[in-house]
């Protein structure tokens, strides 16, 4: 006890300095190596009755010394810095992760593209050579060009017949082959006579009678003109069976019957034709 009026001792202050100025030391060294005693050991080693401190918030006292205090909210402090530092943490992780996932799908959304293929394909042309011509037809309908397939191509008229010249000589009959006069002046529409043209430069016009056989017939043993035969004019490109020689074609005019009992003028068996025109 000390008396009224007196002074505490210099013994006295000097003790309660160096309790606060290891009561700082100890503070610092808990900063500067980065531990700190638990939040609630601090509560209960130096806070006195009446004073409240936890680990969730600030601690808060009305009646500690100067260095309790001190303590405890050093302590508190360094807990909450702790949990704050960890939520960041866990925060960014959870995005990262979203943000990679959504690149994924976007990557595999994304469709191939195919390059379409065209294809072309060259059609192929054929060139058939045309066949000569070997008679030509003309009338009111038109011009017929045939060649020796057309012609053969076409009804044939077959029969027996020769001729009788001038100086009354007489070619004994022989088959013939071909296609009739009328016929072929029938292809452009028909007419009254027919001009034979050769391809020496001949022509002889006869009438479409003459041409469907209407002519005088002549014996061929006797020479003696006859009378009721049927006879028919031809274009022939055949004779016995065979083509026409040089000296007779490819095409002349016949005039032939059924059997070989009749011969004609000679003046009518044009050779070397080439060309009918029909009036």
């Amino acid at each position: 006890m000390r008396r009224p009026g007196s002074h505490y001792p210099r013994s006295a202050v000097l003790v309660l300095v160096l309790v606060l100025a290891v009561g700082l030391a100890i503070a610092a060294c808990a900063d500067e190596d980065g531990a700190s005693p638990p939040a609630t050991e601090a509560t209960s080693s130096t806070a006195p009755t009446g004073s409240s401190t936890t680990a969730d918030g600030p601690a808060s006292s009305t009646t500690a010394p100067a260095d309790t205090t001190t303590l405890a909210q050093t302590v508190t402090t360094n807990a909450p810095s702790s949990t704050t530092t960890l939520n960041p943490v866990t925060s960014t992780t959870a995005r990262t992760t979203t943000d990679t996932s959504k690149a994924t799908t976007s990557s595999t959304a994304t469709p191939p593209t195919t390059a379409g293929t065209t294809t072309t394909t060259a059609k192929a042309t054929t060139t058939t050579a045309k066949a000569p011509v070997a008679l030509t037809v003309q009338g009111q309908s038109g011009i017929r060009k045939l060649s020796m397939a057309d012609l053969k191509a076409m009804p044939a008229t077959s029969g027996y017949g020769g001729w009788k010249n001038q100086l009354s000589n007489i070619t004994a009959p022989a088959s013939w082959k071909g296609v009739s006069l009328r016929s072929l002046m029938e292809l452009v529409g028909g007419g009254g006579s027919v001009t034979i043209v050769a391809s020496d430069g001949y022509s002889m016009t006869i009438s479409a009678a003459v041409a469907g056989g209407a002519v005088t017939t002549y014996d061929p043993a006797t020479g003696e003109t006859v009378t009721g035969m049927s006879v028919q004019g031809v274009v022939a490109y055949a004779k016995g069976g065979a083509a026409l020689g040089s000296g007779e074609g490819p095409l002349r005019i016949a005039f032939v019957s059924a059997d070989a009992n009749q011969v004609t003028d000679s003046d009518m068996w044009v050779k070397y034709v080439v060309e009918l025109r029909v009036n």
